[in-house]
């Protein structure tokens, strides 16, 4: 697949089959994704990629304090509100995505299961979790790791696979520290469902649009 055809391809993918992803394909995507840029070459990334039956155990359990309404307390705090013209682009998102999953508006229970959905990565057989050292708390840390996460879904849709970039998996630090065995110096932003797309689901059919050049670039000669 060409780079700029990835570019404008590459899609969330909210719908994996359960077939597993075998090691040697992951290692080439995060092969690829280690070239990503950073300031001053520094690094400050680190993943761990969850498989399996521990893949499962945790993501059930994040599920179910969910559903106990337990509060969350991510280590990166989620945005609150936005500017009105990002907070429509939010909204029809949202709209756009419960509409292709045939979601009413007033349909909380359809809309709280696909929380717990989301909670459980879709299905997805593998999550990759980005995390950094507390000691790097600093804006360009979240800059840099915006990049290698991109560069992971870049290389997993030139392979075939399906990813979704969510902070919704990330929204339990202290349960994912303990299934992962990760210390409290480790600060996890967000995780990567990975795996194959399930193609005939509805759901994986929604594209959120982009804004025209027009509305985002100044020429200035």
């Amino acid at each position: 697949m060409e780079l700029l055809e990835a570019l404008k391809t590459r899609k969330s993918i909210r719908a994996f089959k359960p077939e597993a992803v075998p090691r040697e394909l992951i290692t080439r995507i995060l092969e690829a994704a280690r070239w990503s840029p950073s300031w001053g070459n520094t690094q400050p990334w680190e993943l761990v990629v969850v498989q399996g039956d521990k893949i499962r155990k945790l993501t059930w359990e994040m599920a179910a304090v969910l559903e106990q309404r337990v509060v969350a307390n991510p280590d990166v705090a989620m945005p609150e509100s936005f500017p009105d013209a990002h907070k429509d682009r939010y909204m029809a998102c949202a709209a756009g995505l419960f509409d292709k999953m045939g979601v009413a508006r007033g349909d909380k229970a359809s809309r709280l299961a696909h929380m717990a959905n989301m909670t459980r990565a879709f299905g997805a057989p593998v999550i990759i979790y980005v995390i950094f050292n507390a000691d790097l708390a600093e804006p360009y840390t979240m800059f840099d790791l915006g990049a290698i996460t991109h560069a992971i879904c870049l290389a997993a849709h030139d392979l075939g696979l399906g990813t979704c970039i969510s902070a919704q998996i990330a929204r339990y630090p202290d349960i994912i520290r303990r299934h992962l065995g990760l210390t409290l110096a480790h600060k996890i932003v967000v995780g990567v469902a990975l795996g194959y797309p399930e193609v005939h689901a509805p759901v994986n059919a929604f594209r959120t649009e982009r804004e025209p050049l027009e509305k985002l670039v100044q020429w200035i000669e």
